[in-house]
């Protein structure tokens, strides 16, 4: 029996059994588009946005090795076209990414893309026309996975190279002659060579 004067718990919103749909909730940015082009001592990122209103900044990583990201520069939220000039010395090849620190803290990373340095790719596959069942791949980057498709699209092989990266033979399955497309996985980026098997 509850007095006058006892104490109630109130439990507000208590008929409310999804809270989280009236919770303000506001997308991160997107970023339609992303591109760089080398200058002279510099890489020129470049990218466009939607829906900024809950940003705070967008933060421009690069890395030499696709595990290890830094910060190359920051850009507030203020047109939706961004530019921001990378300074560097060489021409290495490497990966840039953009954070998207949100107003609450919160931040969210885009899709990885590799800037090639001169005569450098990501990754080396050798020799293109294969007679046996070896095949080199010499990776800047460390590789985590290899797939080979058909033409079609159809994956014909995997393997798993838990991030090696310099020179390594890769023994493959016999194959049907033909064209395939041998694609490399790195952490934020992918690589993709032509492979013609000739039995």
């Amino acid at each position: 029996m509850n007095s006058a004067r006892s104490q109630q718990n109130i439990i507000v919103d208590k008929d409310n059994t999804r809270p989280e749909t009236n919770a303000r909730v506001m997308t991160p940015a997107k970023i339609t588009t992303f591109a760089a082009s080398r200058g002279n001592g510099y890489n020129d990122i470049q990218w466009t946005a939607l829906y900024e209103k809950d940003t705070r900044r967008f933060i421009v990583e690069y890395s030499k090795d696709g595990i290890t990201f830094q910060t190359a520069g920051e850009a507030m939220p203020l047109t939706g076209d961004y530019s921001l000039k990378h300074y560097i010395l060489g021409d290495e090849s490497l990966i840039y990414r953009i954070r998207v620190e949100k107003k609450d803290g919160r931040y969210f990373n885009s899709n990885a893309f590799l800037l090639d340095g001169i005569d450098i790719p990501p990754v080396k596959i050798y020799p293109t026309a294969v007679e046996g069942n070896l095949v080199n791949v010499d990776a800047v980057f460390p590789v985590q996975r290899i797939n080979i498709t058909s033409t079609d699209g159809r994956q014909v092989y995997a393997q798993d190279m838990g991030g090696v990266s310099g020179y390594s033979r890769v023994t493959i399955p016999p194959l049907s002659k033909g064209m395939y497309l041998l694609s490399c996985y790195g952490n934020g980026w992918q690589f993709t060579s032509k492979i013609i098997v000739g039995r």
